[in-house]
């Protein structure tokens, strides 16, 4: 029986290359958000999003081996606002935590990237055996900020510090806390079970209300449910995800699948950099308050950027 296995990015220059001289041994599938069935016919494509843990869990059920190989850079929503490395760290650790829950076999990853080393670390971090070519394809570390795209969608992400001997789950309660008493941020926040409701003077007309679901071990995502600044798409569903990397102090806040009811222009001008200001005001406070932990313990350490 053939083995089969998954490719991820790798329909470009790689697939042209890769896919002819396997493609007789094994069935192959690849996962993209926009597939292209017509430019490669030997692939079964699954309409899947690398960026997106659930979609990486489904498209790796029944795979022997996984193929990792990615250019953070393309299809990933009409607004990227990330570095290229985060995008990266997502992609890699929805492979690595994916391919360990469905018992896949081995995952191989195309070198050629300056980021190779933390991406067979968040491959290999769930247990999966990980081998990596010695041949090398770089790739251009240019994070796109605006492309085509079938929806108005936003995606952002950030690097945060977990602040020492904090739980996720006392991130994400934090992060709501913060708005709150944050003078700059002229928002408030109130939670009622799952749900937490953001408003600027009545929480009975909230601007965003976000309801919490545990997606996997070290992975809250908080659904944006209803609010004034969401738009109803019954296709997408927006999202904010925290998620801790493991073997790390590492929190990854990721959001995605976000359509803005503003119109575009407007959306871009002024609300993105305005939740651009409040994630990083955030990442600031979490790096402070790690710092302070450290030195209330004993450490003698010296605050730095």
């Amino acid at each position: 029986m053939k083995p089969n296995i998954l490719l991820a990015g790798v329909t470009g220059y790689i697939g042209k290359n890769l896919i002819p001289s396997i493609k007789d041994d094994a069935v192959l599938y690849t996962l993209s958000k926009y597939p292209k069935e017509k430019d490669f016919k030997e692939i079964i494509w699954l309409e899947k999003d690398i960026y997106n843990y659930n979609d990486v869990l489904s498209a790796m059920n029944g795979m022997n081996i996984a193929i990792f190989y990615l250019d953070p850079t393309k299809h990933s929503a009409k607004l990227t606002q990330a570095a290229a490395r985060d995008m990266n760290l997502i992609a890699a650790d929805n492979f690595g935590r994916a391919a360990a829950k469905q018992g896949v076999g081995k995952i191989i990853y195309i070198s050629g990237s300056r980021f190779d080393t933390e991406t067979i670390q968040r491959l290999s971090a769930y247990g999966t055996e990980v081998t990596q070519t010695k041949a090398e394809v770089a790739r251009p570390h240019v994070a796109v900020e605006l492309q085509s795209s079938k929806y108005d969608d936003v995606r952002s992400a950030l690097s945060i510090q977990l602040p020492m001997n904090w739980t996720l789950n006392q991130m994400v309660e934090y992060y709501f806390k913060w708005l709150d008493e944050t003078k700059g941020t002229f928002l408030h926040t109130v939670q009622k079970e799952d749900y937490f409701i953001i408003y600027i003077k009545n929480k009975h007309d909230p601007l965003l209300v976000l309801q919490r679901i545990e997606t996997d071990t070290d992975m809250i995502t908080l659904l944006l449910v209803g609010g004034k600044i969401v738009k109803s798409n019954f296709k997408k569903q927006g999202k904010l995800e925290f998620r801790k990397l493991k073997g790390t102090q590492q929190v990854l806040v990721h959001l995605y699948d976000y359509i803005p009811k503003l119109t575009w222009p407007v959306y871009y001008l002024f609300q993105s950099p305005f939740q651009g200001l409040m994630m990083r005001g955030f990442e600031i406070d979490c790096r402070i308050k790690h710092y302070q932990v450290r030195i209330n313990s004993g450490e003698k350490i010296k605050y730095t950027k």
